[in-house]
């Protein structure tokens, strides 16, 4: 797997290149100069789209301060560099995005590493930014309301702080804890983690335990104990945050706690964030895990093995069953995969349900995409030909048995194909992406397309090894066992499950020979998310033909190469979706203002870093991990 490493950064070939970072100069040049203007830009008035040219897409030279703007068809930062000794006009850092690029390397460099000049400058710009955008450092960042709600407000009137919102805060780098950061900004803004942490943060709360009905059990009301020490630091991290006050915020505490409980992370070194996400997880669900159990044996007066008897014990383990699935992980960001294979020869089908807490998509390669979704049925057209190929073996193969035979084989064949009639079908029509398009939905697409298993990656089927070994039984006395029988099969992995909030994670990483190799392209979004066509027809809870739509509030990003990488986060601050009782025909229905999914504003978050983003810069990111809510 691959970790982020911020190793050293060279800036050049030769040692004349070090001089590409003065910090004085830059400070002085700064200083003096109009911040984000472009200097070439305000001497020569350029206009673009009736907007002075001079606030577009700004880079500071590191060398000399010097301000320009690299807008296509302009690029005065370009050009300043050519103008100058290229050996020390080389690197810029790009005022919108906090990222470092040497014309020299045509590459962009990391703006993590333990290069003390680099990083002081960058320390440098980031404050003066604050301070010349606003006037002071704003440590915390809460959402105004949107514009259509007070456009009509007399002149001078500024528009009311919504108190409920949850404000954006820095979080302090502990040394290449970035990767740590990143995921805390978001999880901070799931407003469905901080309302059940909030519920089970004390001693004595109270946990309703309700079995399925075949085990005849009543509801059972369970006492849990304190939180474990993690599930506690998580409890007053996400409290920190969300709690007026200054910024930013040390996250000690809680790091500490995950070290304790996964060591790899101790040390401080570079790290992956999914990685991160997953042990941090793992570990909360394993304290409330433990948690549930001890106040379900409370409940029973603490039984041990040797004192309880067969129906305490079956009674517990019922109860410890269901109750383990309510704690608050599960509940949020918990889902359920279902991997379904068919045996080509006997149409025999096999299900394995995993439970995901992401799901894993890899950055399809343009020509494979255009070869397995032309059209959107390569891989059915396919299948269907191997299949029709496989029946008339089959039916040929018929000749051969008696009467009684091919009737078990027909009656068999009758039954399977009603039931794989609906073991391939998604809950809406397919989406079928275009030939060039790289996007989630085409990633997802890619990843529940259905997978014929030839060659080397035949299926074993039991059921046709089984088959064949009954008929050799009958036409010979020898007990001499059969080899195992492999068959081409389909393969298809749907959602069965949807949490109500699902992380998507893009496999940027991955292994190439000996080497490890990021995938820089770009992967498109979208805001609102429909992930029917992705889920099984039988997924729980959803009817066939309905639309099951998530709304996209936050991102990880990682920006930078193999050889040096840095973790940020956009998150959107934005009120939680509100639920309206409304009384229809006599009954209480239940609706929900879904409005806010809508509303909101985009904030990016680099470590301490903290500023208002367009959407625009949100989705031209490049994302790692993606948070997704369900629309209710």
């Amino acid at each position: 797997r691959h970790t982020c490493t911020e190793p050293s950064m060279t800036y050049s070939k030769s040692s004349s290149r070090y001089k590409a970072v003065d910090l004085n100069s830059v400070k002085k040049s700064v200083l003096s100069s109009v911040w984000l203007m472009c200097s070439e830009c305000l001497k020569e008035r350029t206009m673009i789209d009736g907007e002075p040219a001079a606030s577009h897409d700004i880079v500071v030279c590191l060398k000399c301060g010097f301000q320009g703007c690299n807008q296509s068809g302009i690029q005065h930062a370009v050009k300043h560099h050519q103008a100058f000794h290229p050996e020390s006009h080389c690197i810029t850092i790009s005022l919108s995005t906090w990222k470092a690029w040497c014309f020299e390397c045509n590459e962009e460099l990391s703006t993590h590493c333990n290069k003390k000049a680099l990083a002081q400058t960058l320390d440098f710009l980031q404050k003066h930014s604050v301070k010349a955008t606003s006037g002071a450092a704003p440590k915390i960042i809460k959402l105004q309301e949107e514009p259509s709600d007070y456009t009509d407000l007399p002149k001078g009137k500024s528009p009311a702080i919504n108190s409920t919102l949850v404000p954006v805060k820095g979080i302090n780098n502990l040394g290449n804890t970035c990767f740590f950061n990143a995921v805390m900004q978001n999880l901070s803004q799931t407003h469905m983690l901080i309302d059940l942490i909030q519920e089970v943060k004390e001693k004595g709360y109270k946990l309703r335990i309700c079995p399925p009905v075949e085990t005849n059990l009543s509801p059972l009301t369970v006492m849990l104990p304190s939180p474990e020490p993690l599930t506690a630091a998580m409890f007053l991290f996400l409290q920190s945050m969300k709690e007026p006050g200054k910024g930013p915020i040390n996250p000690k505490v809680l790091f500490n706690q995950l070290c304790q409980k996964a060591p790899r992370f101790k040390g401080y070194q570079q790290q992956d964030s999914q990685e991160l996400l997953h042990y941090l997880m793992d570990s909360i669900r394993v304290e409330e895990t433990k948690r549930v159990k001890a106040g379900i044996l409370k409940a029973f007066n603490n039984p041990t093995e040797k004192t309880a008897d067969e129906d305490t014990k079956r009674q517990v383990k019922a109860y410890g069953k269901e109750g383990v699935r309510m704690n608050f992980v599960d509940r949020i960001f918990v889902g359920e995969l279902t991997n379904t294979i068919m045996c080509e020869e006997c149409e025999h089908i096999s299900t394995v349900k995993e439970a995901f807490i992401d799901i894993s998509l890899p950055i399809i390669e343009e020509r494979v995409r255009y070869y397995r979704s032309r059209q959107g049925g390569a891989v059915e057209q396919l299948v269907t030909a191997v299949s029709k190929v496989n029946l008339g073996f089959t039916s040929g193969d018929f000749s051969h048995c008696s009467q009684e035979e091919q009737g078990e084989t027909q009656s068999r064949d009758n039954l399977h194909h009603q039931h794989h009639q609906g073991a391939f079908q998604a809950l809406s029509h397919s989406y079928t992406p275009s030939s060039k398009e790289c996007s989630i939905q085409s990633c997802l697409h890619q990843f529940t397309s259905v997978e014929l298993l030839m060659g080397n990656n035949k299926l074993l089927c039991e059921c046709c090894t089984e088959r064949r070994q009954k008929q050799l039984r009958k036409s010979s006395s020898s007990d001499k066992k059969l080899e195992k029988i492999y068959t081409s099969a389909r393969k298809q992995m749907l959602i069965s499950s949807l949490p109500p909030v699902i992380t998507l994670h893009l496999k940027r990483f991955h292994q190439a020979g000996m080497n490890l190799r990021k995938v820089n392209r770009h992967v498109d979004f979208p805001l609102i998310l429909d992930l029917a066509p992705f889920c099984s027809a039988s997924c729980k809870n959803l009817a066939a033909g309905e639309r099951v739509l998530y709304s996209l509030y936050g991102i990880v990003e990682h920006s930078g190469s193999m050889r040096g990488g840095h973790y940020t986060a956009y998150v959107k601050v934005r009120a939680p979706q509100k639920k309206v009782s409304e009384k229809v025909s006599g009954r209480k229905m239940v609706l929900v203002d879904a409005s806010s999914s809508s509303q909101g504003q985009w904030v990016y978050i680099s470590d301490t870093t903290v500023q208002t983003v367009p959407e625009s810069r949100v989705l031209n990111s490049q994302a790692y991990l993606l948070f997704y809510e369900e629309m209710l």
